[in-house]
């Protein structure tokens, strides 16, 4: 966001103090297109209201001088000025700055002030963390603008480092122009790029998957998010490389255990949907070995997620979320594997968050007991019925005062 305000963020008082100079001062801008004596007068005022111990910029005869402001106010003041006026949203036809229907602001008013702002402004050579969304409440959705922001984005992809885009297949013209572009994406880490309209312009998915293939090639890339508009399995050309995966698409067991040989150095997986039967279920000769997964999130559908971790081995595992629902409305989960499966890995798990559609605790009490979970720190469980026995068993102690389940549980969630 800016090329000169790299120095540590303030801490205790002078961070509050720094948000209520940023809101009173973007504000200001709001409502007048410049500074005048009346609004130094003003910021003088809200000086009086804050801590006297923390320290203040230079002053002039009638209030702050602007130009003097420390970067990490600067940087709030754009913050706050950017924030959308949900409260008071004005929807006409006034020409405006490309920010959104619910923000009034003009982000150029700030470049006037001096030269010094201008510079917090610019990214300068600095990388970009870049992101693209529309209110889907809306029926009418600005791709003009959203192409002319992306446009103007293009020229620097050498820079960018992260982006998060959720944009009409309209410009995807755009982002397939990138497939020839002389500008390559030299140090981008992370990507989540949803097309909201794809479902009603199949013919595009062609040029979507060329995409997506564009930038797996980028050897830099380690976090994806693939959503289930623009995939329906598991990419055959996902790079090795890959350390975080989100997969918000629907899954068999078969598509995940084909595809995590093929990421050998991964670190988190999260599956929004484990809900397509497998094509066979062959006997598991042995479980797979993930060595680096530190964290495990399954959302499961019909088939339990039990069925899934019984295939594999994490030894590194510190988190692990199973959420799971049936169309029966009870549990169709064998808990046991849990226990088993935290036994094989040896790992030291510090966060479980369980929810499953049980009408009985007694089941989950015998897998809790039975599993390995002395590191346990935070400890999120949701069934249909908790009983007071659970919750004796949670949160019983020991003569030394310790936790019996968990000595260093220091979370604990039965909503």
């Amino acid at each position: 966001m800016h090329a000169i305000a790299n120095s540590p963020p303030p801490s205790g008082s002078s961070s509050a103090t720094n948000e209520i100079l940023a809101e009173l001062i973007a504000s200001l801008f709001l409502s007048r297109p410049s500074l005048n004596s009346s609004s130094n007068i003003a910021i003088d005022r809200v000086e009086r209201s804050v801590p006297s111990r923390v320290p203040y910029p230079s002053r002039g005869k009638l209030g702050f001088d602007v130009s003097q402001l420390p970067a990490e106010i600067i940087c709030e003041i754009f913050e706050r000025f950017m924030e959308d006026d949900s409260v008071h949203p004005v929807f006409d036809d006034t020409p405006r700055p490309l920010v959104s229907y619910t923000c009034r602001s003009d982000p150029t008013k700030l470049g006037q002030i001096c030269s010094r702002w201008r510079a917090v402004a610019r990214s300068g050579k600095n990388p970009l963390d870049l992101e693209m969304d529309y209110n889907s409440g809306k029926r009418q959705h600005d791709v003009s603008s959203e192409a002319q922001i992306l446009r103007s984005f293009i020229p620097h992809l050498t820079r960018w480092r992260k982006f998060r885009f959720n944009v009409s297949v309209k410009v995807l013209g755009l982002l397939y122009a990138l497939i020839d572009s002389p500008h390559k994406p030299l140090i981008l880490e992370s990507v989540d790029l949803d097309f909201h309209d794809l479902l009603v312009h199949r013919q595009a998915e062609e040029g979507v998957d060329a995409i997506w293939k564009y930038f797996h090639s980028c050897p830099t890339l380690h976090k994806v998010v693939w959503h289930t508009r623009e995939l329906r399995r598991f990419p055959q050309h996902a790079p090795f490389q890959l350390t975080h995966v989100h997969a918000r698409f629907s899954v068999s067991i078969d598509d995940i255990m084909s595809f995590l040989p093929q990421v050998p150095l991964l670190q988190e997986l999260q599956i929004e949907s484990l809900r397509l039967y497998s094509q066979k279920n062959p006997s598991i000769v042995s479980p797979l070995l993930l060595q680096r997964l530190r964290l495990l999130r399954i959302r499961s559908h019909e088939i339990p997620a039990t069925s899934f971790i019984a295939s594999l081995t994490c030894p590194s595992l510190e988190s692990l979320a199973i959420i799971h629902s049936n169309y029966l409305g009870q549990s169709n989960q064998d808990l046991q594997e849990l226990p088993r499966f935290l036994r094989r890995s040896g790992c030291h798990l510090q966060k479980l968050d369980f929810r499953d559609a049980m009408d009985t605790d007694e089941e989950l009490k015998r897998c809790l007991s039975d599993s390995p979970l002395r590191s346990l720190k935070s400890l999120y469980l949701s069934v249909d019925h908790v009983s007071d026995q659970m919750v004796e068993f949670l949160s019983s102690k020991s003569a030394a005062g310790e936790h019996e389940f968990a000595p260093f549980l220091e979370y604990l969630r039965l909503p």
